[in-house]
């Protein structure tokens, strides 16, 4: 088991935040290795019931849930900035470019390594993730969260018109590929697939 003595952001069973300005947060590692929180409140309501705990002491810091990202593009990682007059002139010169690059895995994963890394580093926890059309870019997301610990949500992307070569599915494959990664990867410890079409004009009619 291990404390920490910081200033507390946290939440209670409906939701309602809490902060304590001298708060203990006590965790410990379960069979698979991951860390749970076992008690949090204020340190002197706490303190007593953890007497052989050793506690790291933060004064000038926060601990907080991790944030939660509702939408994000790993691709795009590489091309943050990049300017254009409008969406559609910035798919074609800038993202769909870059996101072609996703076919080989090990370019995919050296991308997802810096993706979360940067997520980590802005306390980024739980996001809902645009890989790309190839099942390379997918996998190497998963597995670089499921070696982090991490709850993401995500899904190859689905796209079969309107999209040059390079990004473009082929519609029976791409069914192929998302179930093979459904069943590869939903629900594989805090790890979840989303059905993942890119956006309308770039998906036929059902």
């Amino acid at each position: 088991m291990q404390a920490y003595r910081a200033q507390l952001l946290r939440f209670d069973a409906q939701g309602q935040a809490l902060y304590d300005s001298d708060g203990l947060l006590v965790v410990d590692g379960d069979a698979s290795g991951v860390r749970r929180v076992l008690d949090a409140g204020p340190y002197r309501t706490l303190a007593g019931r953890h007497p052989q705990v050793p506690i790291t002491h933060w004064p000038e810091r926060i601990v907080a849930p991790g944030f939660i990202d509702m939408h994000v593009h790993y691709a795009q990682t590489d091309i943050i900035g990049a300017p254009a007059a409008g969406l559609l002139p910035w798919l074609e010169n800038y993202t769909f470019p870059a996101e072609s690059r996703f076919v080989d895995p090990q370019y995919a994963a050296e991308v997802a390594g810096v993706f979360f890394d940067e997520l980590l580093r802005n306390g980024v926890t739980t996001a809902v993730v645009f890989p790309t059309s190839h099942p390379a870019s997918t996998d190497a997301f998963f597995a670089r969260a499921e070696h982090h610990g991490l709850r993401m949500i995500g899904g190859k992307v689905m796209q079969d018109r309107h999209s040059p070569d390079g990004v473009r599915d082929e519609t029976e494959q791409s069914l192929i590929d998302t179930e093979a990664l459904i069943q590869r990867w939903h629900g594989k410890g805090r790890l979840g697939y989303a059905i993942t079409p890119r956006f309308a004009p770039t998906s036929s009619e059902a």
